[in-house]
């Protein structure tokens, strides 16, 4: 009995220490948040978030994982005996908006009491040259040949503007600054004009703003969408149905979840034909129903057998108008499995 006791004591003894000796790693970082406060004139924050292996074991870190795809980091290095440390270098890309910005970093590791830690970045960004608003929607309606939409541009420091120039993205789009009664002023009213050119269509645009000093690269931009709007108009303009059961057929289901409608209509009250409707996803059948004498058609679209996944096409139909011979409507079938 004894010579079993005195075995078991030193195998106890032996795994203590064979434990002991393998230790564990503890990852611990000098700080979590990095808070730049409020930042101009940049287009860029980069920082550094230092670490250090507080355990008594190796430690290994895998590659960093920033939430968004405007962030950068590097972690090195990757494997901390005890009592070494590291830096994870990151670098955020922050737009051209004024905006307040908060992203984070995922850090894993081996350390078994904290194996994530995720690390904060904020910024208050202001940019040199601030565009309110940034964004203009545009829809040019039949029968006008331009729209004018505006905004306001300010130098955040208070110095001149200093604008040379503004480009849009295309030819049909142009824009100009309206400066107030002091050459020196810091902000302007800067008027975009859209003009009708080409078929009606939707578009995604901008305009670029160039000043003194930085003609090569554009120190500010205004983004344009909208659509410029054609002899026949469509309500709505897109099919959408939500399928969660891609097994039931069409008779096993409502007729509100198996119908679709669009009513087309002539924006200029002059009649006009519509003919050869068709869809390019499979199961999907439509027609054209008349409403009212050549000036209002309803497209019926009927989903009879649902895709096993999700898909996306476009039902279409030919008209008798001159500048949209052919008009199609995107569809998506969005199939949920369980």
């Amino acid at each position: 009995m004894k010579k079993k006791l005195l075995a078991a004591t030193i195998w106890t003894g032996a795994w203590c220490i064979a434990a002991l000796a393998q230790g564990a790693p503890k990852i611990q970082f000098d700080q979590t948040v990095y808070d730049f406060g409020k930042t101009s004139q940049v287009e860029t924050v980069s920082g550094v978030f230092k670490f250090k292996n507080a355990g008594d074991g190796v430690l290994k870190v895998e590659p960093p994982k920033p939430s968004c795809g405007c962030t950068v980091a590097e972690l090195k290095p990757d494997t901390l005996p005890p009592g070494a440390t590291g830096e994870l270098a990151f670098t955020l890309n922050l737009g051209p908006s004024k905006t307040q910005l908060e992203k984070h970093i995922a850090v894993l590791s081996n350390d078994p009491q904290t194996p994530e830690v995720s690390l904060t970045i904020k910024v208050d960004y202001t940019p040199l040259y601030d565009i309110q608003p940034v964004t203009l929607a545009s829809d040019l309606a039949f029968g006008m040949n331009t729209i004018d939409q505006f905004t306001t541009i300010t130098r955040t420091d208070g110095q001149p503007l200093h604008i040379v120039r503004l480009d849009g993205s295309k030819p049909w789009i142009t824009a100009e600054a309206e400066p107030g009664d002091k050459a020196d002023d810091a902000t302007a009213r800067i008027r975009v004009t859209i003009k009708r050119e080409g078929p009606p269509r939707r578009f995604n645009e901008f305009v670029h703003i160039y000043a003194i000093g930085q003609t090569n690269t554009p120190v500010a931009g205004i983004a344009l969408y909208g659509q410029i709007m054609g002899e026949v108009s469509l309500s709505p303009e897109s099919l959408y149905w939500s399928v969660p059961d891609a097994t039931n057929t069409a008779a096993e289901r409502p007729e509100a979840l198996v119908l679709r409608r669009v009513t087309i209509r002539s924006a200029d009250g002059r009649p006009f034909e519509l003919k050869k409707p068709q869809s390019t996803i499979e199961g999907i059948k439509v027609e054209l129903v008349p409403k009212e004498a050549g000036k209002v058609y309803e497209l019926v679209a009927r989903l009879d057998h649902a895709p096993a996944r999700t898909v996306s096409g476009n039902v279409s139909f030919e008209t008798s108008v001159a500048t949209q011979p052919r008009i199609e409507v995107p569809v998506i079938v969005n199939v949920f499995k369980p």
